[in-house]
């Protein structure tokens, strides 16, 4: 019996979110959050590279990819999973427009190997839903399907004000991004902290100013972004102890701050890094203190 763009499609939509899981799993213990934004698709992207660097990937893993990178582009683009007759393979058709097809993109990622290829179609699709945001006002972008991806709890519980913190910040990437104007260049590589500290040494002449601007948001998407590439790219992970009383003088007591988890390991209090870069005469500070992070 010959298949039907329906059955393709049901078939699709029975199996993904099985698959889904199976990609929870994988990423147990690395850090990663699938939580559909564009730093989960820099992980995603830069585990698909690792594993093949000397062989195909494993079987079913492209498949799972792609239905996460589908999953993320109708969370940011609206729409619903379809299914394409002429190449057999199930596509999102986007509420913000246009139709995208995520498993040649997995493979693109592998061909291409820069690790922007995800983060790259995930800003197009932003860039397509703002414009209709400008175009018809009271728009958003609504899925006419539900998600597959289903929620788990964290396996290690964090503080709940690192918990919305991080939230906060992986929501507001983009805007913040687009607002320093190295939109392209911050792109989750130990190399684009050359222009986040050309971007903060810029705007912010000194350490005392700083100070006065920590809960900006320039200065808090900066801290976030700098955490962001130790925890991908140094294994480490975000920390966070409280300060009822705002009197400890333990540096790394009332901010966020990354560690690995190895005995041993480095870690770093990305404000306080800031502090280096606004005092240092080289915007290559940040890079060349992240060379030395174990």
């Amino acid at each position: 019996m010959q298949t039907t763009p329906d059955d393709g499609l049901a078939h699709w939509l029975d199996h993904i979110g099985p698959m889904l899981e199976g990609l929870q799993d994988l990423v147990v213990g690395s850090g990663t959050t699938l939580d559909h934004s564009v730093v989960s698709l820099h992980d995603l992207e830069r585990l698909l590279l690792a594993e093949t660097l000397d062989a195909a990937p494993r079987e079913g893993l492209v498949e799972a990819l792609g239905g996460y990178l589908g999953e993320a582009l109708l969370t940011v683009g609206g729409g619903a999973w379809s299914w394409d007759e002429g190449s057999g393979l199930p596509v999102a058709v986007l509420d913000a427009g246009g139709t995208v097809e995520p498993m040649p993109l997995v493979l693109d990622a592998v061909t291409r190997r820069t690790g922007t290829v995800w983060a790259t179609e995930h800003e197009r699709v932003m860039a397509e839903a703002a414009g209709r945001r400008a175009d018809d006002d009271g728009w958003e972008p609504r899925r006419a399907d539900l998600p597959a991806l289903p929620t788990r709890a964290e396996d290690d519980p964090r503080d709940p004000w690192l918990t919305r913190w991080l939230t906060t910040r992986r929501e507001q990437f983009d805007a913040w991004s687009a607002d320093t104007g190295r939109a392209r260049e911050l792109d989750f590589s130990p190399a684009s902290l050359v222009p986040l500290a050309q971007v903060v040494r810029l705007r912010i002449p000194s350490a005392e100013a700083l100070d006065a601007r920590i809960e900006e948001d320039l200065v808090q998407g900066a801290i976030w972004y700098l955490g962001e590439v130790a925890r991908i790219h140094r294994d480490a992970r975000w920390r966070y102890t409280p300060d009822p009383d705002g009197t400890s003088e333990n540096p790394s007591v009332g901010r966020p701050w990354v560690a690995q988890d190895d005995d041993g390991g480095g870690s770093a209090i990305p404000a306080l890094e800031l502090w280096v870069a606004v005092e240092a005469d080289t915007d290559e500070v940040l890079l060349e203190r992240f060379a030395e992070f174990d």
